[in-house]
This record gives structure tokens, C-alpha cells and sequence, in this order.
């Protein structure tokens, strides 16, 4: 993980936006070696990435893209301007590892958990304890039997298996006796059609929204 290539570009607040290399857009010279050019991300399409790199002098680099900065005890907070809109990202310099690293981090309404998973990360590289998850990243029984009925369904799809075949293994074998109509009518084709749904929302980076509730998070399947 020591530096991963995003999709957001930066637009310095004098000058024209960088141009794209190799379809990355840097905020510096795209002729740059990887490890030496910071590279970000849009929020909109990966909303779960956290980027461990050098920092090096990464803020000198940054500043013709800052609009704001704010140093808090948790981080650098800085908002840079980009095509898209603004930018938000939190610096957080990691000595926990046996080779001090700098962690970007998106800020967003998730943060907190976005830090305390980089500061469990951080302990893990440097060969100690992760400690305990916090209790927002925490599943019920009733939520990871859902996780696994969704990447089930969603890993059957893949295969090509028939969509009741896959309900059957799912909720019970009666279900390849019901006629096409009852299949429909029954509350196992409701809770298949919501776990599919819920397993594309889960397997493009929802897991994050099903652990805070804004999507349904245990079974409510009538038995």
C-alpha cells in the first residue's frame, strides 16, 4: 500500500490543471517516479480508500492546490481545489511502523472511522495488537448472516446459477417446488431481490453506509 494512483485532479490556484499521464492526473510533474508524486483520489469513486505513502515534503508540493488547511490533533486537514470540487483530505504521519510512513485519509462525514482503522493498520505493520474495532465497525450475528446470504448471491450471479438455485441453497430447498407465480408472491423472492441489491451496493464500497444503518442492516425476513 505504499502509494496507490487515483482519478482526481488537482487545479492549482494559479495556473491550468494538471495534465493526465497514463490515465492519473497528478497535482505535480506526471514525469515524476511514482513514489515521488502524491497521487489522490475521487471521494465519489473510491469512498473507502485510505493511501499510505512517504509524505516526504508533501505539503510544499500541495500548496499551489490548498485552500484551506487546518492542523488538529487528529491531522493535517486540507481542502484542495480540484475540477470536480473541492478536495478534502487529512494528512496523518504514522511512527508507529517500523518505517515511519504518512497516511491520506478522505474527510468526510466517516472520518473517524476512516482514522481508527489507519491507526489499527499502523499497529499490524509495526507487529503489534490491532486492538479492538470500534463499536461502530462492529456486526451483529443478524448482519454478518446477511453479509454472507449477499456476497453469496452475488458470487452465484457471477457463475451464471439459476436465480432460484441460488435462493434454494440460500433459504431452503422448497423454494424449487413453488410455481413460477408463487415464487414471486413469497417473501423469499423479496428478501433475495433485496440481499441482490444489497450486494451491489456492498461490493462497490457500501459497507461502510450498511455498518452506520443507511442501508438495512439486519434480516428482516419473515420466516
Amino acid at each position: 500500500m505504499q502509494q496507490l494512483f487515483g482519478w482526481a485532479r488537482l487545479t492549482p490556484r494559479h495556473g491550468a490543471p494538471s495534465p493526465a499521464a497514463g490515465g492519473c492526473v497528478f497535482p505535480v510533474d506526471p514525469d515524476l517516479p511514482a513514489w515521488l508524486a502524491p497521487a489522490f483520489w475521487d471521494p465519489d469513486i473510491a469512498p473507502e480508500v485510505a493511501v499510505r505513502g512517504d509524505g516526504g515534503d508533501i505539503l510544499s508540493r500541495l500548496a499551489p492546490y490548498a485552500r484551506a488547511r487546518h492542523d488538529g490533533p487528529d491531522g493535517i486537514h486540507l481542502v484542495l481545489d480540484g475540477v470536480a470540487g473541492p478536495l478534502r483530505i487529512v494528512i496523518v504521519v504514522d511512527r508507529q511502523s517500523v518505517v515511519v510512513g504518512t497516511w491520506f485519509v478522505i474527510d468526510d462525514g466517516h472520518l473517524g472511522i476512516r482514522l481508527a482503522c489507519v491507526a489499527r493498520l499502523g499497529r499490524l505493520l509495526a507487529g503489534q495488537a490491532p486492538g479492538p474495532l470500534p463499536s461502530t465497525l462492529r456486526l451483529s450475528s443478524q448482519q454478518k448472516l446477511r453479509q454472507i446470504r449477499m456476497l453469496c448471491i452475488a458470487e452465484g450471479r457471477r457463475m451464471g446459477v439459476a436465480t432460484r438455485r441460488i435462493a434454494a441453497g440460500l433459504y431452503g430447498e422448497r423454494i424449487l417446488h413453488l410455481s413460477r407465480n408463487e415464487w414471486r408472491a413469497s417473501s423469499w423472492h423479496r428478501a433475495f431481490y433485496r440481499d441482490l441489491d444489497g450486494a451491489a451496493f456492498y461490493l462497490n464500497g457500501g459497507h461502510v453506509a450498511l455498518l452506520h444503518g443507511l442501508k438495512q442492516g439486519g434480516d428482516s425476513l419473515a420466516a
